[in-house]
């Protein structure tokens, strides 16, 4: 596998330089950003010793880690959840700045926090992830004909957007002339702003802006994922991660991003049906589910109602996957991976392997792969901050 630059934060003396901001690190692939100028920019920093600190900015809690990547070793030092100030991040994107900033430099002055180069990690259905075929062009052209073509397919202001391009491979047409088939993210700009202005607001110095999917994807890559997860390399597998207000659902094949969609759905769902029928405060919502639902046993009107709820999700995660087979002959999803709170429910995992009919299971995230000030508790909520720092 190549080794690929990381990407500094650089702030201009006239403006904030948000494209250098996104350093997403697709698996293997030579990573390009694409500037206004219409140039690509190769970005050849060599790895420094960097301690970070690292945050996975969710609608319903924050994940915070500190820790360094350097020469293929990760340690982690910290690791902090607190809960996301109501209607702060939606979507991924910041709505209510201040909240969210008294709420951040609490938790940095109390867990005596003193990294300064810190790492934003998140996601959002208005990040567009999209594979077109382009044809094969000089490389100085290929910002233009990019442009060109994504606009074919979606309708939307690329000044607006910071555009990546990965080449997946190349293709021959049916006149012969050979195309470039590639993967285009578009990170829209304001969300990147926004999460660059708060980390200028904390006093610490913006490093890189990541992307949930490709969190993950560096971290199961650094684990080792054949021995832990016990699957063939050329086998794909869903990794979902089900969160309070969105389900992501990656599917991984090779160690890298193949497919990838957002579930506008989460454990909110199962919540609301708590406080209502069950007559208990926000406070205690995550102990009672806990303690009272659990899919493997006859269930009284609130655990019906919450099956039911299970279901819809399954089945929106069932047509993901068979959209992506129809998408990928030949390709079938041989496990699916779960995590995130939602998945913490008890009897999830053989509930959703009998009603998708694939192996699903909850793996309990060791750490024996990255060094770690061990607090005894599993990694599982953590796994896309803890991705966030490697930079590869």
């Amino acid at each position: 596998m190549k080794k690929k630059s990381n990407i500094e934060i650089k702030k201009s003396k006239k403006s904030i330089d948000i494209k250098s901001l996104m350093n997403m690190d697709l698996g293997s692939f030579k990573v390009k950003f694409f500037k206004k100028s219409s140039k690509i920019n190769k970005l050849s920093t060599p790895q420094k010793k960097r301690r970070v600190v690292a945050f996975d900015m969710g609608s319903s809690t924050i994940k915070i880690v500190v820790g360094m990547y350097y020469k293929n070793d990760l340690t982690i030092d910290k690791y902090i959840k607190i809960q996301t100030p109501e209607d702060s991040i939606i979507d991924g994107e910041i709505k209510k700045e201040e909240e969210l900033y008294l709420k951040l430099n609490q938790a940095l002055m109390q867990n005596n926090i003193k990294a300064k180069d810190a790492i934003c990690t998140t996601n959002s259905t208005l990040i567009i992830n999209r594979e077109i075929l382009i044809p094969k062009v000089q490389e100085d052209e290929m910002d233009t004909v990019v442009r060109y073509e994504i606009q074919q397919y979606l309708p939307i202001n690329l000044e607006d957007y910071i555009l990546q391009v990965t080449i997946l491979g190349e293709e021959e047409s049916a006149d012969e002339n050979k195309r470039l088939n590639v993967r285009v993210i578009a990170y829209p700009e304001k969300i990147a702003r926004g999460y660059y202005n708060l980390l200028l607001r904390l006093n610490l110095k913006p490093y890189a802006l990541d992307v949930n999917y490709n969190a993950v994807n560096k971290f199961i890559n650094h684990m080792g994922i054949n021995s832990e997860f016990e699957y063939k390399s050329d086998d794909s597998v869903a990794f979902i991660d089900m969160g309070a207000s969105s389900i992501d659902v990656n599917i991984y094949r090779n160690g890298q991003l193949d497919f990838t969609r957002i579930i506008k759905n989460g454990g909110n769902d199962i919540d609301e049906i708590l406080l209502h029928r069950s007559g208990i405060n926000t406070s205690e919502i995550q102990k009672f589910k806990k303690e009272n639902i659990n899919l493997n046993e006859d269930l009284d009107l609130v655990n019906t109602e919450v099956r039911e709820v299970i279901d819809d999700w399954i089945e929106k995660i069932e047509k993901i996957i068979q959209f992506y087979k129809n998408r990928n002959i030949g390709n079938e999803v041989s496990s699916v991976i779960i995590f995130g709170g939602s998945s913490k429910i008890e009897g999830i995992e053989s509930y959703m392997a009998t009603k998708l009919g694939i192996k699903t299971k909850r793996k309990e995230i060791s750490k024996i792969v990255f060094k770690s000030n061990d607090d005894g508790k599993p990694v599982d909520d953590f796994i896309n901050v803890i991705g966030s720092v490697i930079r590869i």
